[in-house]
């Protein structure tokens, strides 16, 4: 473990701020307020599959080389890179004065994605990192992949990792306060907390949905589906306060579970968030089933659900009460990273590419902007008027709002 220096620390003027869940709240909706208007993009060397994170003119994201890496704002200058074994994959956590990501590698140990015996190969672990330097703080090893992303409910950091363990350490030091194991694997979802301090986590092998205590990891509800379906581990939930909802495939006849390569069908659920039991779960469209990130991540902003499709090239808004579709647009590639979601626009990248901004409430084109990288499961946020998103080809990359808006590409 290394960590390189490429200006003084002393010049790094890093005041506390704190972001403790993955894309900062409940509705995976990232907007930090702000004047930032910038343009710039940085090579990091390292496919980008994590959700950046900022803090105080400062961002901060990990790639799938094991390069976790302290950015500045306004100019993408590095101010320090960190260097780790395993990816890092896990959007970056801010806390007092460290900086908490999650160390590991999609590996499974099956052909099967919807039933692993375990995610993770190599080493696994939590760590945390000086903020204004870099240096790791501490590390805490974990059973299984430390892909997803954890959270911090009531000064604990909660964590569900690829062996089906549900992990609570002290934010501070790494010690852990408690391990339950579920049986259900996480690959990169992410712990949503729902108040009360409680949290939603999902998980494959069982394909469950869990709510649990954040304090003793006690059983609050456990809902399960089809034992043939896949991605539910994959995909970060979001909440409204009164339903969960995600993402997941099921396979189509005659497999009877889902098989890298065949068709399978892209399906969206809801559940009541006090007792799980299904609300709605609806079929979009078909397509051939890759081999990592089987699920899109939602985002939930005005009563409505947006997610892309790990399957196929197509954005969806549908009604987070009925179910119902409201509208859907074709892209250039799958959709499978975050959406952002500024006054009536929403922006997200595609695998082909692309940089959109379209309607919130229609689904109408406003801008499309050919990036030459393709976007994954790399999620953009919004600081001030700059759209910040990392690439597949390990660039990340600032670009004001009012570009993405005006270009016209396709």
């Amino acid at each position: 473990m290394t960590a390189l220096f490429e200006r003084p620390v002393a010049t790094l003027l890093i005041a506390l701020a704190t972001w403790t869940q993955f894309r900062l709240g409940s509705g995976n909706n990232v907007v930090v307020p702000g004047e930032l208007r910038a343009s710039w993009r940085t090579e990091t060397g390292g496919q980008i599959s994590a959700s950046p994170t900022v803090g105080d003119g400062v961002m901060f994201v990990g790639n799938n080389s094991g390069w976790l890496y302290a950015l500045d704002l306004d100019s993408g200058q590095t101010l320090w890179k960190t260097h780790v074994v395993n990816p890092l994959m896990s959007a970056p956590l801010l806390y007092n004065d460290v900086v908490i990501v999650g160390e590991g590698d999609p590996t499974s140990r099956t052909s099967s994605p919807s039933q692993p015996v375990m995610v993770g190969e190599g080493p696994s672990a939590l760590l945390a990192v000086d903020r204004a330097s870099g240096r790791i703080r501490w590390q805490t090893a974990v059973a299984g992949s430390a892909m997803p992303t954890p959270a911090i409910i009531n000064g604990v950091l909660v964590h569900h990792d690829g062996a089906g363990w549900i992990n609570a350490l002290d934010p501070m030091t790494g010690t852990k306060r408690y391990a339950r194991w579920i049986g259900s694997m996480a690959s990169m979802s992410a712990i949503l907390p729902v108040g009360g301090g409680d949290f939603v986590t999902a998980g494959v092998g069982t394909n469950d949905v869990w709510r649990l205590r954040a304090d003793d990891g006690a059983l609050v509800w456990r809902s399960s589906f089809s034992r043939g379906a896949s991605g539910i581990g994959d995909c970060p939930q979001v909440t409204d306060g009164r339903k969960v909802f995600c993402d997941y495939v099921s396979p189509v006849y005659p497999d009877a579970s889902t098989v890298v390569g065949h068709v399978t069908v892209e399906r969206v659920y809801a559940l009541d968030l006090a007792s799980g039991a299904p609300v709605w779960d609806i079929a979009l469209e078909a397509g051939e089933l890759p081999i990592r990130n089987e699920a899109a991540i939602p985002m939930l902003a005005g009563g409505l659900l947006y997610l892309g499709s790990s399957v196929a090239p197509w954005m969806h808004a549908i009604d987070a009460t009925t179910g119902m579709l409201a509208w859907e647009h074709q892209t250039r590639g799958a959709v499978k990273g975050g959406i952002v979601a500024v006054g009536a626009t929403i922006y997200f990248g595609d695998l082909g590419g692309y940089l959109w901004a379209l309607d919130a409430k229609t689904g109408r084109v406003i801008g499309d902007k050919s990036m030459h990288t393709p976007f994954n499961v790399g999620s953009p946020i919004v600081v001030g008027q700059t759209l910040i998103i990392g690439s597949d080809s390990g660039a990340v990359i600032a670009i004001p709002l009012e570009e993405i808006r005006k270009a016209h590409d396709s």
